[in-house]
């Protein structure tokens, strides 16, 4: 019984998610209900794969592995500090008891 009461809540949060999700969505008619939006957007959707047919169609790009990551690669001081991490590291092993150094 505490399944199915779940499994009621659980399709009764996700019909009221799709209903705020449409309404937020965008632009709509002013007489237009959530349920219309609903529905053109799902006619819509296949509107999107004349878009994904012309990127694949496009030409590829011929470039080396090394060409690519020094064109983007950040320069100055990285995200991570390997001395920073090295002294959490250190910290964190002092702080456990009873650790066997090896």
């Amino acid at each position: 019984m505490a399944v199915l009461v779940g499994i009621v809540l659980a399709l009764i949060v996700a019909a009221a998610v799709l209903l705020v999700a449409s309404v937020a969505a965008g632009p709509r008619d002013v007489d237009e209900s959530p349920w219309q939006a609903f529905r053109r957007g799902w006619a819509a959707r296949h509107e999107t794969e004349s878009e994904a047919a012309a990127a694949a169609s496009a030409e590829p790009v011929d470039l080396s592995l090394t060409e690519f990551l020094s064109a983007t690669a950040e320069r100055g001081e990285g995200y991570l500090q390997v001395d920073e991490l090295a002294d959490t590291l250190s910290r964190a092993r002092d702080r456990v008891p009873g650790l066997r150094r090896g």
